[in-house]
Order: structure tokens, then C-alpha cells, then sequence
């Protein structure tokens, strides 16, 4: 058996204005761990919107991960382009295909769509490949031979123990995209991403994150992972890409204390409510050098219409103790929220402004209303005029205006025009 698994390259902004690569297709790649762990000959082919024609006919299974929504319309031209073998199992996973299952088993035409993890999804396929009776292969969508019924499998449960998923096949990317040096703080370190828990307890009104609770790799897995790093490409720290790695104390704890030994330095996301000062201290004794926080804005009204569940004076508070540890400090701001006005925005510069000599990196993003999320899923209730076409839903650098009258938006502009000159004009590197 031979299986490709196809994963588009998409793109961060860390900057204003600027494109770059940014994390490595994790999904895919632990995808291709367990593949590999089988004895089986993977291939990942890494599409885009200049190359999306291939020969995939070698191929006994071929699995296309949408990991957003933007990235949908490329794999449907992968689809209409390439070529497959005549008995080809075709599958899909990812958020957009967990979201949105029968679009994805119609437009790309695909067996099955997998919901959620996908690990021992994956597994299962390839055990019911031969017979192609995927009636008991949990949490999949799939179209009845017989009479084409689309059918909903039961939920798959959550893998509970992470540490029994194999480390991601890294080997298959190029090395620039397992390596970088520009991506910790201040720093040209040559350093990697991994990722470290699954999940998020917090439900905020603008993100799409799918599981509401969290569940972590131990210390020792993780120590594993960055040795076999060391080893093998030399890095002399690591990003963590979780979307909310600080939330368990006792967990980050054990982690602390197994990586504390590889003299590594290393960065995390965090929000402000979920750490103190002796967690903080134990955090830079181990290696971290900056925390991102997502403060998203100074505007109480706003903190609450998001549902960030946090308030202003914390925010004052983890700044200003994570600035006296020693650890710098990133600061994620959203602009645009339902709501969003002149004042809020004038609430947001002037926290930043009594924050200015604490943070030393800023990132500002304009509201887009993820699939997935809250806001979109509830779309009415904030007057969101959404797109038909999904390529219009861009997470960075997208100038539309997704709610409110002609007025409300250009006050709006003027408002974001307003923070980003401030931003510009205080954050040299942002």
C-alpha cells in the first residue's frame, strides 16, 4: 500500500504586511507518523495556488487535510486537476472538513470525510481498505454504495493519552520549514515548533478552536521529542504552537522540569488569567524567554462582547509581573470585533500606551469571523454578512468589513487606521 497525503502551504503575518511561512502542517505530519509506524509508504505533497496538478496515480489512498477554510478552494482545484488511480480510497480531513462534512464529500468527492482527530481515524481506513465497509469505523462521514445515503458514524472518542501518538514525520519537509532562525523573540536561534496539548478550556465569541477542554503531552514525551530535535537539526530552542499552552500549573510544572536540563530557549502563548509570579519563575528558569498574550483590547465592553472571560487590571497585572521576571512579552490585539468603535479603540491605545514599556512585540488583527466560531456560527445575532466563497474568509491582513452600517464601518477604518499608526509608531519590530 502507498498513501499521499496532500496539505496545503499556508501562511502566518507576524508582521504587518509581511508573508511568511510560519508552523510546520502538524496534522498531516502526525498523520504520517502513524502511516509510517504501520510499515507503510507515505508522501505529502504540499499544494498551493500555483501548484495544484499531480500525478497521483501510484497511490492506493490519497487524503487531503484542510486545515482552514481558506485553503478549500485549492484543494478542490487539486481534485479537478490531478490525476488518481481508477480505485483510489479518497478521504478528507481537517477543521473545515470536521465543520462542514457533506460540502467537503461533495465538492472534492471524496469517500469519507474524518471528524476530529485523526490519528486513529487513520488507523481504521487503512485496516477497512480492502473490503471498503467503513459502517464501523467511528467518527467519519461517508456515502452509502448501495443507494449514495450520506452516513454519520458515531463520534470517535479523544485520544486521552498523547503520548501514544508518534512523534510528526518532520523528515518529510524541506528542512527551512522543520528549522527556522527568526522566529523566537529577539533572538536568531535556530529553533522548531511543536505543539505540546490539544485543546482549549476558554470559549472565546471569535475563535474556532472545536474542543473545549485540554489535554497535555507529559514532561518526559516532550523532553523525548526535543532531544531527538537536538540530535538531529542542532536547535538551540522551540516555539510552542498550542492555542493556550499555559492553563494547567501542575501540568506545565512537570513540563518545566524536564526541559529545564536541555538549556533550551523557548516561547509560548498564554492568556492573562492562567499564570502568577512563581509560575512565572519556574517558566524562565526552564528556558522561556517571551509569552504571547492575547489581550485582544483595552475596551471592557469589547473583553466582554468577546467573551474573553478576562478584565482589564489582569491584564495590567500578568504584563507588569511578567515584565519584572525577566520575560519579554508579545501582545495580540483583535480590532474590529461586533461592537467595535472609536472609543473602544481609543480604550485599547490607551492601555497600550500605559503598557508600552512592558511589551516588547505586538501583532493587530482585524476580526474575521472563522468558521467554526461563535460568531459565525451565530452569524445573525452579530449582523455578519457573510461570504459565499470561503477564500474571502482570511484570517490576516483582510481590509473587508464584516458587519455594520456605512457609517459604523468608516468609523471603524478611521479607527483601525488610528491603532496601527500608534502600533507603527511605538513597536519598531511588531
Amino acid at each position: 500500500m502507498k498513501i499521499a497525503l496532500v496539505s496545503p502551504e499556508y501562511y502566518d503575518i507576524a508582521h504587518f504586511g509581511i508573508k511568511r511561512k510560519e508552523i510546520p502542517p502538524f496534522g498531516v505530519l502526525y498523520l504520517a507518523a502513524v502511516i509510517e509506524q504501520k510499515g507503510i509508504d507515505v508522501s505529502l505533497y504540499r499544494v498551493s495556488s500555483e501548484m495544484y496538478s499531480f500525478d497521483l496515480t501510484d497511490y492506493d489512498i490519497v487524503g487531503f487535510s484542510i486545515s482552514s477554510s481558506v485553503t478549500y478552494s485549492i484543494l478542490k482545484q487539486v481534485r479537478e486537476h490531478s490525476q488518481f488511480k481508477d480505485n483510489v480510497l479518497l478521504i478528507a480531513g481537517g477543521i473545515h472538513t470536521t465543520i462542514f462534512p457533506e460540502d467537503v464529500l461533495n465538492d472534492l468527492r471524496v469517500d469519507i470525510a474524518c471528524l476530529g482527530e485523526g490519528e486513529n481515524t487513520i488507523s481504521d481506513i487503512i485496516q477497512a481498505y480492502c473490503e471498503r465497509n467503513f459502517s464501523l469505523i467511528n467518527g467519519i462521514v461517508y456515502r452509502e454504495s448501495t443507494n449514495g445515503e450520506v452516513m454519520y458514524t458515531p463520534a470517535r472518542e479523544l485520544i486521552e493519552d498523547l503520548d501514544t501518538i508518534p512523534f510528526p514525520a518532520r523528515h518529510l519537509l524541506p528542512l527551512e520549514e522543520i528549522v527556522m532562525c527568526d522566529r523566537l523573540s529577539n533572538t536568531n536561534l535556530p529553533v522548531a515548533h511543536i505543539l505540546c496539548s490539544r485543546g482549549c478550556p476558554y470559549s472565546c465569541n471569535f475563535c474556532a478552536n472545536q474542543e473545549h477542554g485540554i489535554r497535555y503531552r507529559t514532561g518526559e514525551n516532550i523532553r523525548k521529542e526535543l532531544e531527538l530535535l537536538i540530535e538531529n537539526y542542532g536547535i538551540k530552542g522551540f516555539c510552542i504552537t498550542d492555542d493556550n499552552f499555559i492553563v494547567d500549573k501542575k501540568r506545565i510544572e512537570d513540563i518545566c522540569n524536564e526541559i529545564t536540563p536541555l538549556k533550551l530557549k523557548w516561547s509560548s502563548l498564554s492568556r492573562v488569567n492562567t499564570v502568577d509570579k512563581e509560575l512565572l519563575n519556574k517558566l524562565k528558569r526552564s528556558g522561556c524567554i517571551e509569552i504571547k498574550y492575547g489581550i485582544e483590547s483595552g475596551s471592557p465592553r469589547m473583553l466582554e462582547l468577546m467573551n474573553k472571560r478576562i478584565t482589564i487590571d489582569q491584564i495590567r497585572n500578568t504584563i507588569s509581573i511578567t515584565h519584572d521576571v525577566g520575560i519579554r512579552i508579545k501582545a495580540f490585539i483583535l480590532h474590529g470585533f461586533p461592537g467595535e468603535n472609536m472609543e473602544s479603540t481609543k480604550e485599547t491605545i490607551q492601555l497600550l500606551e500605559e503598557l508600552k514599556d512592558k511589551i516588547d512585540r505586538i501583532s493587530v488583527f482585524r476580526f474575521v469571523p472563522l468558521p467554526g466560531s461563535p460568531a459565525y456560527n451565530n452569524s445573525r445575532d452579530y449582523n455578519l454578512a457573510l461570504p459565499e466563497n470561503f477564500e474571502e474568509i482570511f484570517i490576516y491582513n483582510n481590509e473587508r468589513k464584516w458587519w455594520g452600517t456605512k457609517d459604523e464601518q468608516e468609523e471603524l477604518e478611521q479607527a483601525y487606521q488610528l491603532l496601527e499608526s500608534y502600533v507603527r509608531k511605538n513597536w519598531e519590530k511588531f
